[in-house]
């Protein structure tokens, strides 16, 4: 048998131990973040199917728990990696905390901003770090947008554009539960949107208000296909979100100020500027980096005392504020306050 935890025997001594809950594609993302480094390694796993439990357990040469109280009641487990379906998400935070366990939690954070409360209040309670998976923010082109901005190297920026697509959808069966109009309200914007709402509250500053269009185009699947949303921030710059999961890979940003424009674009691949007066743009090279890798070493670090999550509860909670919002606009048909929802 070969493992593909191949680093095992090189970690270090004081190696954060942690669990990985729910084993699907994203769980499987998540472990291959932290074989990427040697501050943590997986010790554990759960997940309500037995197949796929076991395969995890044999691929990762690591043990299993027949139930999560069980992994609960391990003690040599000290964090999990939570991969689960959304709407599960805050109770499983809550019982991990009141276990002792530190909690890194996929995005989204919760689907609405009561739990996503909840679980921020087990965690500070149990005194466990709590940690949210927006890794988009973390690109090197998007800490270059960020200083092209805060430096003024744009000018006054009046703009910003995102769009982030993929076609998983198009593969959706009918008792997938991402294929759920409760586990994925607006479509997308819970397995892709949420992202861009992070990363453009970390560049641009507090959303205000949105306006949200959200249809069904297509027989299938029953979630929406495409939704579009307006964005006024509290800075009183405007932005553009856009995302489908029945359109072809595409994910970027676009900032545009008095001074000039820059885009993020290929996911981070690749970085482009536009002088104010020229009318191409010009590539600027751009490193690319394992966001997943770096987000769980953070982890790693701050349950050992030695960091502080950039993307914790209180930035996740942000992140449900806008989307509670985004929903309530595509029911009312108006522009709705962040505020009311936060």
């Amino acid at each position: 048998m070969i493992c593909r935890n191949t680093n095992r025997g090189h970690r270090m001594s004081e190696t954060v131990r942690l669990a990985s809950v729910g084993l699907g594609w994203w769980g499987e993302m998540l472990a291959d973040g932290v074989e990427a480094g040697d501050e943590a390694e997986i010790v554990s796993c759960f997940t309500r199917t037995t197949k796929t439990r076991e395969a995890f357990a044999t691929a990762r040469c690591t043990r299993q728990a027949a139930t999560f109280e069980d992994l609960l009641a391990d003690d040599s487990v000290e964090g999990l990696l939570l991969a689960t379906p959304h709407a599960s998400h805050a109770d499983l935070i809550e019982a991990a905390a009141e276990a002792g366990k530190h909690v890194f939690v996929e995005k989204p954070f919760t689907l609405n901003v009561a739990d996503g409360k909840r679980a921020i209040t087990a965690a500070e309670k149990a005194g466990v770090v709590l940690q949210v998976g927006h890794n988009k923010r973390r690109q090197v082109a998007n800490r270059r947008l960020k200083t092209l901005i805060d430096g003024g190297e744009l000018g006054t920026v009046v703009m910003v554009e995102t769009t982030q697509t993929a076609p998983m959808a198009l593969n959706f069966g009918n008792e997938y539960w991402r294929a759920s109009r409760d586990e994925s309200p607006l479509g997308s914007m819970t397995s892709l949107g949420v992202h861009m709402i992070d990363t453009l509250s970390y560049l641009m500053g507090p959303v205000a208000r949105v306006f949200t269009f959200s249809n069904t185009i297509l027989d299938k699947p029953a979630i929406d296909h495409v939704t579009t949303i307006v964005l006024e921030f509290e800075s009183g710059q405007l932005g553009y979100l856009g995302t489908s999961l029945v359109a072809a890979p595409s994910v970027s940003i676009t900032v545009r100020g008095t001074g000039g424009s820059a885009w993020n674009d290929e996911d981070g691949n690749k970085f482009y500027r536009q002088a104010l007066t020229e009318k191409t743009r010009e590539t600027e090279s751009i490193e690319v980096i394992d966001t997943v890798a770096d987000e769980i070493s953070e982890f790693a670090r701050s349950i050992r005392g030695d960091a502080t999550p950039e993307t914790g509860g209180a930035e996740g909670l942000e992140v449900i504020a806008v989307l509670a919002t985004a929903i309530a606009s595509s029911e009312s048909g108006r522009a709705e306050s962040v505020s009311d929802f936060r």
